[in-house]
Parts: C-alpha cells; sequence; structure tokens
C-alpha cells in the first residue's frame, strides 16, 4: 500500500508539468573549456579604522530559514553506507600500478606502455582505480580498465565493465556503468545519494558528471518505487541536475515523457514550484502551484511559473537564471489580473554582476505594482548600481541606489556614496569618501557628507588626521533652517599610544592606553562652532587573585575636555569586582561601577552619563540537575528608587529528557513582582519533542503570552507536528499551525493547516510533496516575515 500511495503521489506530482517545446542543449564535449562557476573574488584591502568601508562582497547563497520542525531527510530504513575518504593529490608523472602480473616497455628509454593483469590497482594525483585489466599508455596520457572498474577520483566514485582515463585532463568515460551522486558531491545541495546507471558515464574530475542512456533515482530498492529514464542527466555540483527527454516510471508503469526537467539545486529553495504544491488558503482560495523548466544548461536556466488560484485567478511568471565565468544574474517577472482588488497585479525583479577587468559591478532593479502582499493599491521601484574596485593595497567603491513609492503620496529616496581607501606600505593609510542623501516628498531633504583620515603608526604612537564636512542641501538650508543633525570635523589631529610602546605613563608599570585629539568642530543643526581638546587615560581591568577563592578586578579612567569658549569638563571612571569561586562555574559576585562628570559640556555628543551602582549576584553552575542565579544592586544616584531589581533565574533538570525553566524579577522599591517566565522542554528521543513557553502578567494576573512546538511520531511512518502562539492581550492565537507528514520512502507527503493574524492575515491548509533528497524548504513553523516560530517569550533583566 505504501509503494502504491508513494507511485500515485510521483505521477500526480508530475502530471502537473506540461510538456512545452524548448531549446534542447547537449552538454559539451569533454575537451570542451568549461569555465567556472564561481565569479572569483578580488583581493581585499584591511578595514579602516574610521568606518569607510570598502564595497562588501556579493553574499553567499542564501541557506535555510531555521524552523523548529524538520522532515526527514533520507530514505526509510536507509543507513548511509560509510564516506570513503577523498582520494589525497599525490604528486609525479607517472602512473603508480599494481598487479599480478605487470609488463611496461619502453620506446627510446622511455616508459611506452604498461599492461596490469589481476588485481590491479591503479594511482595517479588524486585517481584511484582498481580493476582486472589494465592498460596505461605514456604516449598519449591515457589508461584504459576493464573487468569490475571501480573509478575514484577525490570524492567522486563510479563502477562498470569497461572505464578510459585521460592522466592529463582528468577526463574519465565508463560503459555500462554507475554512480551514486552523493551530498558531499553537491557540496551540500543534497540531503541523500541520487543513484543512476547509464549506458555510458563521463566526466571531468569530480567537476562534473554526464550520463547517456541513463536511469536515476533517488530511492535506494532494488526495485524502485519510481525512477527516471532519460537520454541524458547531466550533473553540476553547487549549481543543477538536468534530464533531457525523461520518462517517469512509477512501480514499473510508464507515467508520462516530458522534454526537460532541471532541478536547480541552489535556488531549489527559492523556487519550491519544482514540486507543484496543491491548498487553500483565505487568500488565494484553492491553488495549484507549479513550474517547468523550460531551459536548462550548465550556465542558464529558465522556469516558466503558472499559479491556478480560485479567488485572485490565473498568476503567469518567468524565472532566468545565468552563471558565466565573469557574471551571473537572476530576472524574475510574475503577472497576474487580481480579481479580489480588481486590479493587474505585476511584480519583476533583475539582478546582475559583471567582473570587467578589476572592476565589479553590481545592477539590481526591483517593480511593484498593486501587490496585495505589500499594498494593493501603490507601485514602488527601487534601481541600484555599484562599482568596486579591490587591489592590493587599494580600494574604491562607488554606489547609486534610488527608490520610488506611489502610495497615498509619491515619495522619493536618492543615496550614493564614493569611497576610496589607499595603504601607503604596511604603516600608513588614507581613506576618503562621499556620501549623498536626499529624500523627496512635497520638498526635497538631501544631504551631502565628505570625509577623509589618514593615519600612521610609529615606534612610540600612532597618530592620524581626519576631517568631516556636512552640505545640508534640503529646500530648508537655502532658507537658513537646516534640519539634519551631525558632527563636522575641521579638522581634528589625534594620537594614541598605551605602556607596551611608552614607559613611564603610570607608576609601578600599571598598564594604560592614552588618547589625545585636538579639532575645531560645529555640531549640527545648532550651529555649536567651537575648538575642543580632549584627553582620555585608563587602565584595562585586570584581575588578581587574593586566595585560593577570591580574586579582585580593578580598571579605572580619566577624560578631560577643554572647549575654546572657557568651558570645561572631566569624567573619572572606576570598575571593581570582587568574586569568590564557589565551585568550577559557580561564583559570588560584587562589582561597583562609578563614572562622574563634572563641568560643563557645550556639545551634546560629549554627554557623559552618571553611574554610581554596586551589584551583587550569585550564580551556581555546578549541578547539572539545578542551576540557578540571583541579582540586584543598588544605585546611589536614585535616591528616591535606589533599588535595582531582584532577577531570579531558576532551571530543574531531572533527567535528560526534561528541563523546567523559570525566570522573574521582584521591585524592591515598590514591593511588586514582575513577569514570570516559564519555559518546558520534553524529549524522548526523535519520537517526541516538546517546547511550551509563557510569560504571566503578574500586575494584570493573567498569561501575556504562550507558545508551544511539538513534534510527535504517531506511528512508524507518521508525524505530527504543531506549533501555536497565544497573546493574552489580544486574547487570540497569532498564529497556529499542524503538520501531518507521512513517510513515502524516498518521498514524504505533508497535509499542512496554518493560521496567522496580525498585520498579514493568512489561513489555509496545504498538500506538500517532495523527494526528501532535495532540501525543499519548508515555510511551517516560519512567520510571514521569515521569522522562525519558536517558544521564546522574552527574558528577565
Amino acid at each position: 500500500m505504501r509503494g502504491v500511495l508513494s507511485g500515485a503521489l510521483a505521477a500526480l506530482f508530475l502530471a502537473c508539468a506540461i510538456p512545452l517545446p524548448a531549446q534542447e542543449t547537449l552538454p559539451p564535449p569533454l575537451g570542451t573549456a568549461v569555465p567556472d562557476a564561481d565569479v572569483p573574488v578580488q583581493p581585499g584591502v584591511p578595514a579602516s579604522p574610521s568606518g569607510i568601508q570598502p564595497t562588501p562582497q556579493i553574499p553567499v547563497p542564501e541557506g535555510e530559514v531555521p524552523s523548529p520542525v524538520a522532515p526527514s531527510e533520507l530514505p526509510s530504513r536507509y543507513i548511509p553506507p560509510p564516506l570513503e575518504p577523498p582520494v589525497p593529490e599525490e604528486p609525479g608523472e607517472f602512473a603508480q600500478v599494481e598487479a599480478d602480473q605487470v609488463r611496461t616497455t619502453l620506446e627510446n628509454g622511455e616508459l611506452a606502455l604498461t599492461t596490469a593483469v589481476g588485481n590491479v590497482r591503479v594511482r595517479f594525483r588524486d585517481a584511484l582505480v582498481t580493476a582486472q585489466r589494465a592498460q596505461v599508455d605514456y604516449r598519449t596520457d591515457t589508461a584504459t580498465f576493464e573487468g569490475n572498474v571501480v573509478l575514484r577520483i577525490g570524492i567522486q566514485e563510479a563502477r562498470g565493465e569497461r572505464f578510459a582515463l585521460n592522466l592529463r585532463t582528468r577526463e574519465w568515460t565508463g560503459l555500462n556503468a554507475s554512480t551514486a551522486i552523493e551530498p558531499r558531491f553537491a557540496r551540500g545541495w543534497l540531503q541523500a545519494p541520487v543513484f543512476a546507471q547509464a549506458d555510458r558515464l563521463q566526466g571531468i574530475g569530480q567537476r562534473q558528471v554526464h550520463a547517456f542512456g541513463a536511469e536515476a533515482t533517488t530511492c535506494n530498492l532494488t526495485v524502485p518505487h519510481y525512477e527516471f529514464v532519460s537520454k541524458s542527466i547531466s550533473v553540476y555540483p553547487n549549481n543543477k541536475i538536468i534530464l533531457r527527454r525523461v520518462t517517469l516510471y512509477a512501480l514499473g508503469r510508464k507515467i508520462f515523457t516530458i522534454p526537460r526537467l532541471v532541478v536547480p539545486l541552489r535556488q531549489i529553495q527559492r523556487n519550491p514550484n519544482v514540486i507543484p504544491r496543491v491548498g487553500q488558503s483565505k487568500e488565494e482560495g484553492f491553488f495549484l502551484k507549479t513550474a517547468y523548466s523550460y531551459l536548462g544548461t550548465q550556465t542558464q536556466v529558465g522556469s516558466l511559473l503558472l499559479d491556478l488560484m480560485s479567488e485572485k485567478g490565473i498568476g503567469k511568471g518567468l524565472q532566468h537564471s545565468w552563471r558565466f565565468a565573469n557574471a551571473f544574474g537572476e530576472a524574475r517577472l510574475y503577472q497576474i489580473f487580481d480579481r479580489t482588488i480588481d486590479r493587474n497585479t505585476l511584480t519583476g525583479r533583475l539582478t546582475h554582476t559583471q567582473l570587467l577587468g578589476s572592476v565589479r559591478a553590481n545592477i539590481s532593479t526591483d517593480f511593484r505594482s498593486n501587490s496585495y502582499l505589500y499594498a494593493p493599491d501603490s507601485k514602488t521601484l527601487a534601481n541600484s548600481l555599484t562599482l568596486s574596485r579591490d587591489k592590493p593595497g587599494a580600494a574604491t567603491s562607488f554606489a547609486i541606489t534610488q527608490s520610488v513609492n506611489n502610495a497615498f503620496v509619491r515619495t522619493s529616496n536618492l543615496t550614493a556614496y564614493m569611497r576610496h581607501r589607499q595603504l601607503f606600505g604596511q604603516d600608513a593609510s588614507l581613506d576618503a569618501g562621499l556620501d549623498y542623501t536626499a529624500f523627496t516628498s512635497t520638498g526635497t531633504q538631501a544631504r551631502l557628507t565628505s570625509q577623509m583620515l589618514f593615519s600612521k603608526r610609529e615606534d612610540k604612537f600612532d597618530w592620524s588626521i581626519s576631517a568631516q564636512k556636512l552640505n545640508d542641501l534640503s529646500d530648508e538650508a537655502f532658507a537658513g533652517q537646516g534640519i539634519f543633525a551631525g558632527i563636522e570635523k575641521l579638522p581634528e589631529i589625534g594620537i594614541v599610544t598605551d605602556t607596551t610602546r611608552v614607559r613611564g605613563l603610570l607608576p609601578f608599570d600599571i598598564p594604560a592606553r592614552l588618547r589625545i585629539t585636538n579639532g575645531q568642530y560645529v555640531e549640527l543643526p545648532s550651529n555649536t562652532n567651537l575648538n575642543r581638546t580632549f584627553f582620555e587615560l585608563f587602565t584595562p581591568i585586570r584581575r588578581r587573585n587574593l586566595t585560593d577563592t577570591w580574586s579582585l578586578a580593578l580598571g579605572a579612567g580619566f577624560r578631560q575636555y577643554f572647549y575654546s569658549d572657557g568651558t570645561a569638563q572631566y569624567s573619572i571612571d572606576a570598575n571593581t569586582e570582587l568574586s569568590k569561586r564557589l565551585g568550577p562555574t559557580s561564583s559570588f559576585d560584587l562589582t561597583y561601577r562609578y563614572q562622574m562628570p563634572r563641568g560643563f559640556t557645550p556639545f551634546r555628543f560629549d554627554f557623559v552619563g552618571r553611574y554610581n551602582i554596586a551589584t551583587v549576584g550569585i550564580n551556581y553552575q555546578d549541578n547539572s540537575k539545578v542551576r540557578f542565579s540571583l541579582l540586584t544592586g543598588y544605585n546611589f544616584e536614585q535616591p528616591q528608587f535606589p533599588w535595582q531589581d531582584v532577577t531570579l533565574r531558576f532551571s530543574f533538570q531531572p533527567t535528560n529528557s526534561l528541563l523546567f525553566y523559570t525566570a522573574t524579577g521582584y521591585d524592591i522599591n515598590r514591593s511588586q513582582w514582575r513577569t514570570l517566565i516559564n519555559q518546558l522542554r520534553v524529549r524522548a528521543g526523535d519520537r517526541f519533542r516538546l517546547d511550551v513557553g509563557t510569560r504571566y502578567d503578574t500586575i494584570r494576573k493573567e498569561i501575556a503570552a504562550g507558545r508551544l512546538v511539538l513534534d510527535t511520531a504517531i506511528d512508524r511512518l507518521t508525524r505530527l507536528q504543531a506549533v501555536a502562539s497565544y497573546n493574552g492581550f489580544t486574547r487570540n492565537f497569532d498564529y497556529s499551525g499542524v503538520m501531518l507528514t507521512r513517510d513515502l520512502h524516498c518521498w514524504e507527503a505533508s497535509l499542512i493547516y496554518t493560521r496567522q493574524t496580525g498585520f498579514f492575515e493568512s489561513q489555509g491548509i496545504m498538500l506538500n510533496l517532495r523527494i526528501k533528497a532535495f532540501p525543499l524548504f519548508s515555510d511551517f513553523g516560519v512567520g510571514a516575515f521569515g521569522q522562525a516560530l519558536d517558544t521564546s517569550v522574552g527574558q528577565v533583566y
């Protein structure tokens, strides 16, 4: 029955893919040079202490959004064999041949041919081959193997009756061969192996594998539940799997044939409709969402999107991505006439990255019109261009971004910057930059910031000179009423040193750090324009042992400010901690923090807070079953409410499968309890997992929040997962969801119910079907804004 259900669901999945005429592109011949899929990264430049940074690199591929519950990943009862370590690279120009019989012939005194028979083992660089017969021809740099051949190159392994290997190019071909595409070969984009056998297998090292006259499946049974029979299959690690003229067989019966099936490993989490999704929601009604790959090559993937929704209508889309040697990008377009708002909805996005010599260019544009997920009666357009050039000792970047929003009123944001960093040897650097920002609605508010920093390291000290100028270009500024806040340095000179470079700053060899700056400053928008001299001397906190269990930590500092209008300010800082060790990880701690400014400062950015606080705490962690901490303090600067809350955190774990945690606080000044936090965690191996978190409002005397995550097995093949969050203020559930998952051996099917309230309300039922080997993203347990739904209900401090 389980096998019948698996095949039926497989048929349902692929029956939704409509065969369309498409461009046919076979893999290039093995001798053809193939560009690397990854754009090379230019050498970087060390970060600037001024905060002027080079343009960040292109982010890495998106990872999975964390979810409190995750489906199974391997076929049922499948135990992966132990992974063989990669074949290590060994230098050398000649193959190492071992066998029962080995014969080598020479021509003109040089190696020409080696033949081997019986228990053959050939080792060359990162290739290891075992067979019954082998021949290595050094004149053509080729080796042929026959009889129960096992070919391993790096981490990839293939088996067959006959193989040929080019020792120079690492190209290989096998006849009547089989292989297993392991997750590590796909660089993590597979969760379980893909098993394939073919009339002919060929590849280039461990970079790619092509199979012709092939059968492929992720089912590990002798007679698999399903398999794809394809004219050719191409596997590009960390990229995609392409099947051409592919026929699906389920339980030995032919289901249908389509021209092409592309599994975009890198993008499968962003394109979940590779496997059609069926369900019902409040916004969309009953829906069927699917995608079909109209193009699949080593460098490009294109998909047509089709969404059938009973409430909103028919959505059509296109998604196309490309990755060449020096460029990569993606384009998306989606259109639907939304019957629920009687509007035509259009969304699109284009991103492209191009390397032009040493210059990296990033271009992106994003367009939304009447999107019900954003705002039904609105249009937004966002464009950006970034140019960066990184060379050893220098980095230059330029960026401009504009966003236009037409909702109730038209608004526009324009930002741009240009930055450069230059190194002068190992000890000097120059940073310069321009930053522009403008916001336009009924008027324009704009600002241009210019900044520069030169720093130099000497034997005894570091010195720097910096300048920063702000130009208010707003409409109000031309009328003499600037609105932007900021600080101008015209300029500032600074010196920094410490006792490791200059001896005698403090007596008794006390370690210290000294900083002195002087400059002309303007604080906007008040236009306070004064000369300022700043002096700072502080000692780092150092801990000394008084006895075997008692220790004392001390640190102090002094800051002095002088201003050209005759005002001045100074501040004395002190930090002290007296600790007694109660156990390996437990302690009693008495701390005192003192910071007291004196005088007056005309600048807001020089404001110094006042601290005169003593705290005492006990932290007990030495018992694996019972742990707690207790903390309170006294503020000498607050005579009306001097006491800080008494904070208690307590955890009890009687067994490895049960954990209880509680935290609360008591306000001594007002004689009242704070919020009570409780968390419960129950584990019974993989069969049962429960997490519950609650927050109790002691003033209102009711539960303010409650959250639950449940994951339990109903039987050997079925799991129930649930998430819920209760809001005590609205007396309603912010979200709730239930997912029932049935294990279909190499597939799994999930029936999902979700309900979410708040800014974006949604409610619906959905059926998800997936092949376990492919890491399709499951949005169960994930909120409307991509956040993981867990049992966190806050903390008491």
